[in-house]
């Protein structure tokens, strides 16, 4: 089974929120122009609220993560807890992702958050009652209420508009494995309460959904054939008030072909009373494996002043394998939190923009302003 060990820090608010809005018809009617100019005024008022309020209704089957609510984009306040001892991270994955074509928001714009992933409204979940060892290829699993954990051990499976109360996970560390893969698309996963994380290893693309809980969100480990994540909202990781775990929103300990797009990706628990709790949203590090060919790209980063950084960007003489190549991050947004540095000690660590194809690009703080990467 591919392990899950973190030594991470810290970071806590909620992520961006952007409302589903629903299409409306108009009739033709004849009204003296200063009436039309006043409609005018208040439907621009009324859409600018649709487009910036953060209270999008969660849809059918979707409950909130606890602690992760779908609040303002870049919350005015964060949890004021102090980042771990240990600021260097390091986590045991292993696994295998897949390469399959993403498709846009469900939403009209917006950033992703309650009201634009998970599963759609208006879809009547029922009862999945079939096993939770995937094994036939081709399997879909549609609408469904799934009350355990998923092991894919076959190709093309497909998870959409399903509400995961376990994880999801495709072991790359066994033999055959690289020719599993599965798509996770339109679907809630609430994994509870485990140093697990959520959704794993490889061999996946995760698309529009709502993945909370584990002491990850989403981890791909360093035997991933590729790993896509797309337009989804990673928040809400648990810890238990006595444990030693350290959280994060994405995490690769090693691994090559990865994608992360225009996702809301946030470590929002807040650190227990062992001062452990997040070490930052988005964690690439070279511990089994050399970090390389990764893009992320569009992606709204929270802020948390527990955290030690927000992004690692997998280039860290204390690691095993301290170097990393083709790392491409681009246009995201950072949350600049109650200390105006998204976390305890800045927005990103260990970024090498001397590396061999590392590009760094247009990243910005939510009120403006360049992100400067930092090694």
């Amino acid at each position: 089974m591919a392990s899950t060990n973190q030594d991470h820090t810290y970071l806590q608010p909620p992520p961006a929120p952007g409302a589903r809005r629903g299409g409306s018809r108009w009739r033709r009617a004849r009204l003296p122009l200063g009436v039309l100019a006043g409609l005018v005024v208040i439907l621009v008022g009324i859409y600018a609220l649709a487009n910036h309020s953060g209270t999008a209704a969660p849809g059918p089957g979707t409950s909130p993560a606890p602690g992760a609510q779908a609040g303002a984009l870049f919350p005015s306040s964060a949890a004021a807890s102090s980042p771990s001892a240990s600021a260097t991270p390091s986590a045991k994955p292993s696994a295998k992702p897949s390469t399959s074509s993403a498709t846009p928001h469900r939403a009209t714009g917006g950033v992703p958050s309650a009201g634009n992933t998970g599963v759609p409204r208006g879809t009547a979940l029922s009862t999945y009652h079939g096993s939770c060892t995937i094994s036939s290829a081709g399997t879909v699993i549609d609408a469904k209420t799934v009350n355990c954990d998923l092991d894919i051990r076959a190709a093309n499976v497909t998870i959409r508009r399903s509400k995961i109360n376990g994880s999801v996970l495709l072991d790359t560390d066994v033999a055959g494995s690289n020719r599993w893969s599965y798509t996770l698309e339109d679907s809630e996963v609430d994994a509870g309460v485990r140093e697990h994380p959520a959704v794993s290893y490889g061999n996946m693309t995760v698309l529009r959904s709502n993945i909370y809980g584990g002491i990850t969100s989403v981890q791909c480990g360093e035997h991933a054939i590729s790993c896509t994540i797309e337009d989804s909202w990673l928040h809400g990781q648990r810890i238990p008030a006595d444990a030693n775990w350290h959280l994060g929103g994405f995490l690769s300990n090693g691994g090559h072909n990865i994608r992360i797009r225009n996702n809301t990706i946030v470590c929002d628990a807040p650190a227990n009373p062992l001062g452990e709790g997040c070490t930052g949203d988005l964690n690439l590090l070279g511990d089994f494996a050399a970090i390389s060919d990764v893009v992320v790209d569009h992606n709204v980063l929270g802020a948390n002043t527990g955290s030690s950084f927000c992004l690692y960007g997998g280039d860290a003489a204390s690691k095993p394998y301290p170097h990393a190549n083709n790392v491409v991050i681009t246009n995201n947004v950072f949350a600049r939190g109650t200390n105006g540095k998204c976390a305890a000690y800045g927005a990103v660590s260990s970024f090498n923009v001397d590396g061999p194809g590392n590009v760094w690009r247009s990243n910005k703080w939510s009120n403006g302003g360049s992100v400067a990467p930092e090694m």
